[in-house]
């Protein structure tokens, strides 16, 4: 452990021992960053629970030099004293209170004044961590530079200043919330930045990230990416709305680029076809939409799409029409099934297949035209021209 992490520590034991309680310290996000010694059996599988889901609880207002008293699910009641550096938060002390234990009538004044020497030492740990990920973003946005010089420089550094390891299987993440929406881009950050803390918590692994000029966030693992273990990290609910989407893996950092071009693609199908998609969505299961998402869908209108589509899209009542065609062409073709979908006498399908190939003007017994009629119709729904996409 480093110099700081390694005083951080004794500190911290230094304070147990002094106020005879176990303590754990947690950072201002509330993810662990030291413990004091957790000796009997009861003591660790408390520590356990903090370890596991400390940094899913609501952080606590708590007044400089005071402290509050929670009630924790599998804890019980439990005790944070403010950790400040400079009149700046910086993390919690926390220790679980016994049964009859009544905060009041406890002599907090060692257990406070221990939390407030325990300030500068966390503040220069948290300043290290920015600067380390203030460093990962720099080179991030060199390693996608259009000069290949710098790219070959980046790759170099993000290895030889330890903020990757060196590796024969890399892979980006493209994430973010969608863009225009209030928030995107505080969420967007904030989701780099616990997918990054997330990783250095839980592993010896190592994952850089930041945020890109045009405000997507990027990530670069040195293996490939566990889609579940990404999704629960962005289930958070202040990271509501974000998504993600998961490049190929790639060879060597110099054709990182080449895999986030593919994660950007697949977390455009996330967001724009949320409903049909996962929140993390691998660019190997974005299938036609991952394609579709690499064109500037924003400059698409209705006069880029084809004859047929641009008849249907102006039919009044297009949106019933719409619906049927989708059903019929997801199914294959089959009246039966298509039937069964909508939940429609057959009889009533063939009517409105009737009129829905006298307005677009093309015979949808032929499976080209079906396969067209598709893709054009999956292009608008992701543009934007029609509802929402499914």
């Amino acid at each position: 452990m480093a110099e700081v992490g390694a005083s951080l520590d004794d500190l911290l034991q230094d304070l147990s021992e002094e106020v005879g309680r176990r303590l754990v310290l947690l950072d201002d996000d509330l993810c662990v960053v030291g413990y004091s010694i957790h000796e009997s059996d009861e003591d660790r599988e408390r520590l356990g629970q903090v370890l596991a889901h400390s940094d899913s609880w609501a952080r606590p207002s708590v007044a400089a030099g005071g402290w509050r008293v929670r009630n924790i699910p599998q804890l019980g009641r439990v005790l944070f004293a403010p950790v400040d550096d400079q009149q700046r938060r910086v993390g919690h002390l926390i220790t679980v209170l016994r049964p009859a234990e009544s905060p009041e009538g406890a002599d907090l004044a060692p257990l406070l004044a221990g939390a407030a020497r325990l300030g500068p030492p966390l503040g220069l740990r948290a300043l290290r961590g920015d600067e380390r990920r203030g460093a990962a973003a720099r080179l991030l946005d060199e390693l996608f530079a259009a000069d290949e010089g710098r790219r070959s420089g980046a790759a170099a550094a993000l290895i030889d200043q330890g903020l990757l390891g060196g590796s024969g299987h890399y892979c980006a993440v493209a994430l973010g919330a969608p863009p225009g929406g209030e928030g995107a881009g505080t969420r967007t950050t904030l989701a780099v930045r616990l997918t990054v803390d997330f990783v250095a918590r839980t592993s010896t692994a190592s994952v850089a990230g930041g945020v890109l000029g045009d405000g997507v966030g990027v990530l670069v693992f040195p293996r490939p990416v566990v889609a579940e273990r990404l999704g629960r990290i962005l289930g958070r609910p202040e990271l509501a709305g974000v998504r993600a989407g998961i490049g190929p893996v790639v060879g060597t950092l110099g054709e990182v680029p080449r895999s986030f071009a593919r994660a950007r693609a697949a977390w455009r199908a996330a967001y724009l076809a949320a409903d049909r998609h996962p929140v993390v969505l691998n660019w190997v299961d974005a299938g036609l939409d991952g394609v579709l998402a690499m064109l500037p869908l924003e400059d698409i209108g209705a006069d880029d799409l084809g004859p047929p589509i641009r008849r249907l899209l102006a039919e009044p009542r297009s949106a019933a029409m719409i619906e049927t065609l989708e059903a019929y062409l997801a199914a294959g073709g089959d009246a039966r099934a298509t039937a069964r979908v909508l939940c429609i006498h057959r009889s009533t399908l063939y009517y409105r297949l009737g009129r829905i190939r006298t307005v677009v003007g093309v015979e949808l017994s032929d499976g080209g035209v079906r396969g067209e009629l598709q893709g054009g119709l999956r292009l608008a729904r992701l543009a934007g021209l029609i509802g929402g996409a499914r």
